[in-house]
């Protein structure tokens, strides 16, 4: 099993457990080509921040393994132009909904929508045909938001559907904007090995503590679950 992608060490596991502070577009430079088998990350959606969807195409067209995936979160309001950044570097797959069951959901005011789901954008490497790992559900039904470890979170039911959908155990997952760990928590749950990257140091060191905190499933405890699940068997 890979314990660690260029100078990184991959979590879980030491004192950093795979999560490192500072700016993905530095700290992602040090990956080595073809050596990623998923990325799974929630970029920030205000307009201001958009083009950082262009750099993260750019990032996993180098990245991704020629069967590897990404998976992004993107908020509605700017769909349009997050697709045409991703389109760029990557071949659309798929556009994933997470609809949160819990919560009145948010309110777009521009557009007097009141929204309770969320797209997941999956793409692969330009020319490629990969598969997800089983049948994947092209809607999951979560709990909705979690700000539990930051202000921006997604729930955790939704992070494990798609890391176990779209990866098997020991691959390696790299997610570039990890807040508050919801990522790497559920690579340690799947027995998946995870790099990420936080930018805001505070954040980064509860998210570290986070997944110390998460136990891992063992072999035999819960992998039946998701296997239904993962095969169509989950929440509709």
């Amino acid at each position: 099993m890979v314990d660690s992608l260029g100078p990184y060490a991959l979590g879980p596991g030491g004192e950093c457990e795979g999560i490192y502070i500072g700016d993905a577009r530095e700290l992602a430079k040090a990956i080595p080509d073809e050596s990623v088998d998923l990325i799974f990350t929630d970029p920030p959606y205000m307009r201001e921040y958009l083009p950082l969807y262009g750099w993260l195409g750019d990032a996993a067209a180098r990245i991704l393994k020629p069967d590897g995936f990404l998976l992004a979160y993107a908020g509605i309001f700017h769909k349009q132009a997050i697709m045409e950044f991703l389109g760029r570097s990557l071949d659309y797959f798929w556009d994933f909904v997470a609809y949160g069951r819990n919560g009145p959901g948010s309110m777009v005011w521009a557009r007097k929508v009141v929204s309770k789901a969320k797209s997941i954008l999956t793409y692969t490497k330009p020319g490629q045909t990969p598969r997800p790992r089983c049948s994947v559900l092209g809607v999951w039904v979560g709990s909705g938001q979690d700000k539990r470890f930051h202000v921006w979170g997604q729930d955790e039911s939704t992070a494990r559907y798609y890391i176990d959908c779209f990866s098997h155990v020991g691959d390696v997952l790299v997610d570039p904007f990890c807040g508050g760990g919801t990522a790497p928590a559920m690579c340690k749950v799947l027995r998946r090995k995870c790099l990420a990257f936080e930018i805001e140091p505070d954040v980064g060191l509860s998210a570290r503590e986070r997944v110390r905190a998460t136990s891992m499933l063992l072999p035999g405890l819960g992998f039946d679950q998701m296997e239904l699940a993962c095969n169509g068997g989950g929440e509709p």
